[in-house]
């Protein structure tokens, strides 16, 4: 990202391997390379600001815009983005890491409700957007004139205006490391998670050493697959090959999930780690440093295999009592419950749901409550 991008109040949006398809798609069909970079450009401009909005809830319609035509991508430069609710388009506009300025074709200077600026580079796997302006007149407009994208959020979260669906969180994605903009890994987030784990369940294992902790873990895993026989670990293994072993053979998703678990805290890096991210939930639950912690498993057979905790920044504090995590399914009704009591580092509930499944998750705390929808 370039300097100036980062001094903005940038939102990066990841893009999909879906969007770079319609890209290639619609820049296919230009009859000059020059018309198609420009063509592919625009389309994931178009579809990053489309993600950052839905996020928002904001609805839209992509495919009737102008730069949904065929004839019209061809003869004109325009990158324009439907908002119903406001019988109107947002117009998407690319700059390049270095640019000053933001080309506005003059045939894009009216009938638009503003414009966004999005900053694209190569390989294009991630759409950064810039800021906002309402209205320009010139065809180079200065990237210095931009407002944040507080301002496009204002504009356009008036309800009495717009009407606002609840966004979804889109859970397939994460499998490709493609998160929702509030939904990026945040590094400390989960660090702090790791050792809020680490340290309870030392806590809870008894006099157990640290430097033995992997391997107490582990026999504990495996007395659980053999019904509380005494375990066989696999002799020619080390202590993480073991634990992957297990993980990879067991048929108990909740063993599954254990070993997992255990695994992202002690190589985060390794490629059968779950997907883990998290979300700051300090500005729903003023005055608690609380975060939502959501975890993904593949399964067989189109199934995810999901956890959900929440936890403190600080590994040495605890969670508010009465603090409640709710699972709530498509018609409404909760399919788990669990509530946090004096002394819990962190709560959590494992779950499963089919592709296309949607679920919302509700954390309250006395009058205090936040609700994300996610669709598996």
């Amino acid at each position: 990202m370039s300097e100036l991008a980062e001094q903005l109040a940038t939102v990066s949006v990841p893009l999909t391997a879906d969007d770079h398809s319609t890209a290639n798609k619609f820049a296919a069909q230009q009859p000059t390379a020059e018309k198609a970079e420009q063509v592919y450009c625009n389309t994931l401009a178009v579809l990053s600001v489309q993600r950052y909005l839905q996020t928002l809830g904001i609805t839209t319609e992509v495919d009737s815009g102008h730069s949904w035509h065929p004839l019209t991508r061809v003869l004109e430069d325009v990158a324009d983005l439907v908002l119903p609710g406001l019988d109107g388009s947002l117009e998407c506009r690319v700059v390049k890491a270095g640019d000053r300025t933001c080309h506005i074709p003059s045939e894009v200077h009216v009938d638009r409700l503003g414009y966004v600026v999005i900053q694209l580079d190569a390989p294009y796997n991630v759409a950064h957007l810039l800021g906002f302006v309402e209205a320009v007149s010139v065809t180079a407009l200065p990237l210095s004139y931009l407002q944040p994208l507080t301002a496009l959020i204002e504009r356009f979260l008036d309800t009495s205006v717009m009407p606002v669906v609840a966004p979804t969180v889109l859970l397939r994605q994460w499998l490709n490391r493609l998160f929702e903009p509030d939904w990026e890994p945040p590094v400390d987030l989960l660090a702090s998670m790791g050792a809020t784990l680490s340290q309870t369940r030392l806590q809870t294992s008894g006099l157990v050493r640290q430097d033995n902790f992997l391997r107490y873990r582990l026999e504990s895993l495996y007395r659980q697959q053999a019904n509380g026989q005494m375990p066989l670990l696999p002799a020619e293994q080390s202590d993480e090959e073991a634990l992957i072993h297990l993980m990879r053979t067991t048929q108990n998703d909740n063993i599954r999930w254990q070993c997992a678990d255990l695994l992202w805290e002690i190589n985060p890096e390794h490629p059968e780690c779950p997907v883990m991210t998290a979300k700051d939930l300090g500005v729903y639950l003023t005055g608690h440093n609380l975060a939502l912690a959501v975890g993904l498993l593949p399964k067989a057979e189109n199934t995810l295999l999901i956890l959900a905790r929440i936890y403190p920044f600080d590994s040495a504090e605890y969670l508010p009592a009465g603090l409640k995590l709710t699972g709530v399914d498509e018609t409404g009704a909760a399919f788990f419950g669990i509530a946090a009591r004096t002394q819990d580092n962190y709560i959590q509930f494992k779950f499963t749901a089919d592709v296309g499944e949607q679920f919302a998750l509700k954390v309250s705390l006395a009058d205090a409550e936040f609700v994300e929808t996610f669709v598996a």
